[in-house]
């Protein structure tokens, strides 16, 4: 298995269905997992308050780490796969180097995260406490750097662009905005949706948001103006969560099963310049996290009470 992971992450051809390339054993269920890009690391917050971390793409853990009983609510890693970003129900956050299990930065807010984000070059740290603006933090020194805006209700999505110059929110007041990351000026708003968005994605010049939530469309938008350029027909389930491949020629969303959230929704792939699905998978497991690696391919993650089983999609 671990020798089929590694060619699959190499192999640059597209399969037609959905295959299991690892399984990760674990000694308790998975609360959040998270990939890195670059493919090489993987981590968990698990049930047992404690972070379990492997190397890709043979699947070796590589240590365990003690969260001391804290609750971690949503994990971030970086793209090169050195830090890993955690914040708890408590309202803690902490950084980890991941090669060595060292706390590189520790805060404590009022208010657990509702998302968390790392830049592309790891300069810069978002973090979404649930009802709160958005604060960026500098990782290396564990500086705030500043605020956005204050939406009422907090922000549900908060996304840099692949070459870090701006940042995008899905906001609780139904708004999309995009920021300038050196400042946190605003750059654009969209209020075209009517339920709040849940997640928002950069392309991969940079140049457009696609952005999606209780309104069960998937929107494009012109992240200068925050014109809407299209929407999706009306797709099943309300959009948690959209990634866009490297190549910026696909979008993976993520669909949440409205009438049951402990159930797997389905995942579509769509092409990013007409909209056109391409792929769609219903998990019969609920996927916990994974990523579009650097060599192109779609990666998810689903969980058991004693394993996660990697997937690749793409």
């Amino acid at each position: 298995m671990r020798t089929l992971l590694a060619g699959i992450l190499l192999a640059g051809s597209a399969v037609a269905q959905p295959s299991r390339v690892l399984t990760l054993a674990v000694p308790e269920g998975a609360s959040s997992f998270v990939l890195a890009k670059s493919g090489k690391i993987a981590a968990a917050a698990l049930q047992n308050h404690k972070l379990q971390l492997w190397s890709l793409p043979e699947g070796r853990t590589l240590r365990t780490i003690d969260l001391g009983g804290r609750n971690i609510d949503i994990l971030a890693v970086s793209a090169d796969g050195a830090l890993l970003a955690g914040g708890d129900h408590a309202g803690g956050y902490t950084v980890w180097n991941t090669a060595t299990g060292a706390q590189q930065m520790q805060l404590k807010l009022p208010y657990y995260p509702m998302a968390i984000a790392f830049s592309a070059d790891t300069k810069r740290l978002a973090i979404a406490p649930a009802n709160q603006p958005v604060q960026v933090y500098d990782p290396a020194s564990g500086r705030k750097l500043f605020e956005l805006q204050r939406p009422v209700g907090g922000t549900q999505a908060v996304v840099f662009s692949p070459d870090g110059s701006r940042i995008a929110t899905a906001d609780s007041d139904t708004v999309v905005r995009v920021y300038d990351s050196r400042n946190g000026e605003l750059l654009s708003r969209n209020a075209d949706f009517l339920m709040e968005p849940l997640t928002a994605a950069f392309s991969a010049d940079g140049k457009q948001v696609v952005a999606g939530g209780g309104d069960k469309v998937i929107a494009l938008l012109d992240a200068g103006s925050g014109r809407a350029i299209r929407s999706s027909a009306k797709v099943a389930d309300p959009v948690a969560y959209m990634e866009v491949s490297p190549d910026g020629s696909l979008l993976a969303a993520v669909l949440m099963h409205a009438d049951n959230m402990l159930m797997p929704g389905a995942l579509l792939i769509s092409e990013m310049s007409s909209g056109n699905k391409v792929v769609e998978w219903h998990p019969e497991k609920l996927p916990v996290g994974g990523a579009w690696t650097v060599d192109g391919h779609l990666l998810v993650a689903t969980a058991g009470e004693k394993a996660i089983e990697i997937w690749r999609v793409r």
